[in-house]
């Protein structure tokens, strides 16, 4: 192969990255567009057709770390703190292998992802209407597992994750799909303060909200990874898989007992090999046959099993089981699955509203980048106003949120009925709901009480009747009919 590099892709094609800023190498002039230090602007303008249309080529996969040891994974998280992401995003993939890690992020993806979706329009004007009708049907290639979710996945795991935006332009709207990029073929650019994807086409400047990239980072774009959950979970993923190893190991050596064989000393060679070999051929089998001396002629051939009976195999569980929480409090920060036992409702109640809250925040985080990374670009392009993007979230209302709002609608209607009978109405009964049933002294009108009215009514005989009937039971006649 030459040292050229790729070839380059012809001009105007998919792959012309002529329109994408090229990254400047440490030591050369910084371009003042990309000038970490001058205030954030919104990347959108008039090119942003051209940036939004090109589609980069990623490199394969080909080569993967399987074989972790210690110094392997310290040196993965040595470069994970200083930007860059080969051996981490590899050790990343090895543990998202573990049956516990993917019991425990897919837990947190499945509270979120798993929950009906709510679109809102920007505002209440007819185009912003009309941008979240053309907005919804694209959100199965925005909002799946294999998209949102692989970001949110790796994001928790890495801190940050990047993906890039492909636009369906075939048909009259232009829809995005998100294309995960992954970290293995990134770095970041300390001079520059950006993450690079190194591409078949060149290194490119991930720039999030110019229609072409999305940086899904919760804690924010600068040193990001500090937050992820990698540095927290390697260490007990790795003691865990050792445990696993030296339990195996140690099952082995005392699941096959020692078998312990003695044979006469007046015993000749012959019948030495003999037995020796019927020892060798044992196997699965569960007889042999021993010869036995004659009385006061020497001693008997012997065949004992010695097998091991302390219990250092409990140590093995018990250290499983500490990386288990270690590796579930790191991700759901809390110890639902691990700790609490049954009958401990106050517990669980409280463990699984810590579990909603994280759900909560991932929420929240999503909303923060997909409507000002991919939302807003999808309205610029189409509708020319990016300002009016949709407003994008999960409905992750818990069980206990529910019930909360059907208490709080209960107690209210007993509050109205009391304050109705007393004497009372509120006037502004949708700004009374408003804010919670807090009433506001103002929209509180004085009435005639329940038991005034029932007496006037009283007055006319209507009501009486009414009572009398109630209050008198009807005999039925003698054919059981009332």
């Amino acid at each position: 192969m030459s040292g050229d590099g790729p070839p380059k892709p012809p001009a105007g094609s998919l792959h012309d990255s002529r329109n994408a800023q090229p990254v400047p190498m440490p030591g050369q002039p910084m371009d003042s567009t990309r000038d970490p230090f001058l205030p954030p602007t919104r990347p959108l303008g008039p090119g942003s057709k051209a940036v939004a249309s090109i589609v980069y080529r990623d490199l394969p996969l080909v080569t993967i770390g399987t074989d972790w040891d210690v110094e392997s994974v310290r040196g993965a998280l040595r470069n994970n703190m200083t930007g860059l992401f080969d051996a981490p995003a590899q050790l990343v993939d090895a543990i998202l292998g573990d049956d516990r890690v993917q019991a425990t992020f897919g837990s947190l993806m499945s509270a979120l992802l798993g929950c009906e979706t709510i679109f809102e329009p920007a505002n209440d004007s007819s185009a912003a209407r009309e941008v979240v009708d053309a907005w919804v049907p694209c959100w199965p290639g925005i909002g799946g597992y294999g998209s949102l979710g692989w970001l949110a996945t790796y994001a928790k795991a890495m801190g940050w994750a990047p993906a890039q935006i492909v636009w369906d332009t075939t048909g009259p709207v232009w829809a995005p799909s998100l294309r995960p990029w992954h970290q293995r073929y990134t770095y970041y650019h300390w001079t520059m303060r950006a993450f690079i994807a190194l591409s078949q086409d060149g290194q490119v400047a991930i720039e999030p909200g110019n229609g072409k990239w999305v940086l899904h980072a919760p804690w924010g774009d600068y040193r990001p990874w500090v937050f992820g959950c990698l540095r927290a979970v390697a260490t007990p993923w790795l003691i865990r898989h050792f445990a696993y190893r030296d339990w195996a190991r140690f099952s082995e050596v005392h699941g096959i007992p020692i078998k312990k064989a003695s044979c006469p000393a007046s015993a000749g060679a012959p019948e030495r090999s003999q037995f020796e070999q019927a020892l060798t051929q044992l196997s699965s089998e569960t007889t042999i046959l021993l010869q036995k001396g004659m009385e006061g002629q020497g001693s008997d051939y012997n065949l004992d099993l010695l097998e091991a009976t302390d219990a250092a195999w409990e140590s093995f569980p018990g250290l499983i089981d500490r990386c288990d929480m270690s590796i579930v409090l790191a991700v759901l920060f809390q110890n639902l699955t691990t700790e609490v036992q049954a009958g401990s409702l106050a517990a669980t109640t409280a463990h699984a509203e810590i579990l909603h809250k994280a759900v909560e925040r991932e929420n929240m985080t999503v909303q923060a980048t997909i409507r000002p990374q991919v939302a807003r670009p999808f309205a610029y392009l189409n509708f020319g106003d990016a300002d009016l993007a949709p407003k994008t979230r999960y409905d992750i209302q818990s069980v206990e949120a529910h019930k909360a709002v059907a208490t709080l609608a209960s107690e209210l209607g007993r509050f109205l009925q009391a304050l109705r009978a007393s004497g009372g109405k509120i006037h502004d009964l949708r700004g009374f709901l408003k804010r919670g049933g807090v009433p506001d002294p103002g929209e509180i009108e004085d009435v005639d009480p329940v038991t005034v009215e029932a007496k006037l009514a009283g007055a006319t005989g209507e009501i009486s009747e009414a009572t009398n009937a109630s209050a008198t039971p009807t005999k039925p006649d003698k054919g059981g009919q009332l």
